[in-house]
């Protein structure tokens, strides 16, 4: 069986048809439609339709505050067309197949969990690099969602009680691509727009020493976050995300700053086990079919105990038991 996978970012939508063995058959990105909700749904129903009558269903993941088991967004993030919506009822009204949709930087966490470097974990970390910087809590190979499903919603973490009140010492505006572009500028006297993520570790590759101050300072900042995270979790594992956890450089610098942060401990305390996720850009995609694959095996599940009880005849214990489901 086949799968249209979706994963939607603020700038591309990348989307790929695989199988339940994680195979990719095809792949390739839009722009993201993001101008108003009809146009961003007719994004999605059109990507369906290069494949309708091929796959079973879609999974999909994106920005934003989700209830994956409804399927409502509270919000898409960045995509501001997004808003109280069920994005999984209006799909499946419009393509008829069953649909799936999950935060972006928890589908990151799950691939990992499902086949990647948190596969021997049952309880783990995974902080995504982004934009801001997106996350999960993995409890018992589950994500932890919390009652308002913000666990793992690093980006609003303040960074400075000096300036608690400032949106700059959020997480998200010091800890994002961004804040490392905007650093490594400052540092070097380029207009804002210069640099890229790309061109930053190229430059430190080579061995320009201002740009390794500014990455070992960008690293320290994040070292210090994940710290807090071990002492909250206590998780066997932390993986780092997104495209810059690429660069080994990244993980190497931060490891350093977490064995200089051990050293203030008045007692031996264990140095958080970081390791980087294994699939960068195909994470998202890989951890949305999961999600989907997992709520397909549950209804399953559900729909052979309800035809179980209907055989047995007891309509009162049928109807308690899809109840006790359903909630």
């Amino acid at each position: 069986m086949k799968y249209l996978a979706i994963d939607v970012g603020g700038t591309f939508t990348k989307y790929a048809l695989m199988d339940e063995n994680c195979n990719f058959y095809e792949k390739d990105k839009v722009p993201t439609e993001k101008d108003s909700l009809e146009k961003f749904v007719g994004m999605l129903v059109g990507l369906h339709g290069k494949y309708s009558g091929e796959v079973e269903g879609i999974a999909i993941c994106a920005p934003g505050v989700i209830d994956s088991e409804t399927g409502f967004m509270y919000n898409g993030g960045s995509l501001f067309c997004i808003k109280n919506i069920n994005l999984v009822e209006i799909l499946e009204g419009r393509c008829r197949v069953p649909v799936t949709v999950e935060n972006d930087a928890k589908c990151a966490a799950l691939a990992e969990v499902w086949k990647g470097a948190l596969s021997d974990c049952r309880n783990s970390m995974a902080v995504i690099i982004g934009t801001a910087v997106g996350g999960a809590v993995i409890v018992d190979k589950k994500v932890l969602k919390g009652k308002n499903f913000m666990a793992g919603e690093f980006s609003y973490l303040f960074t400075d009680e000096s300036r608690w009140q400032e949106r700059s010492q959020l997480l998200a505006e010091k800890g994002g691509v961004p804040a490392l572009i905007k650093l490594a500028e400052q540092k070097k006297r380029l207009p804002e727009g210069s640099l890229d993520g790309e061109k930053i570790f190229s430059m430190a590759n080579q061995g320009d020493a201002e740009i390794i101050d500014v990455l070992r300072q960008y690293c320290r900042h994040l070292a210090v976050q994940i710290s807090n995270y071990q002492f909250v979790v206590d998780p066997e594992k932390i993986a780092i995300g997104g495209g810059i956890s690429a660069q080994p450089v990244l993980l190497e610098m931060i490891k350093e700053s977490l064995r200089e942060l051990n050293t203030v401990f008045p007692h031996a305390m264990p140095v958080p086990d970081v390791v980087t996720c294994q699939f960068f850009n195909d994470s998202n995609l890989i951890g949305a079919l999961y999600v989907h694959l997992k709520s397909r095996e549950e209804k399953i599940d559900i729909d052979k105990v309800l035809e179980f009880m209907n055989l047995m005849g007891d309509r009162r214990e049928k109807q308690y038991l899809k109840e006790l489901f359903m909630t």
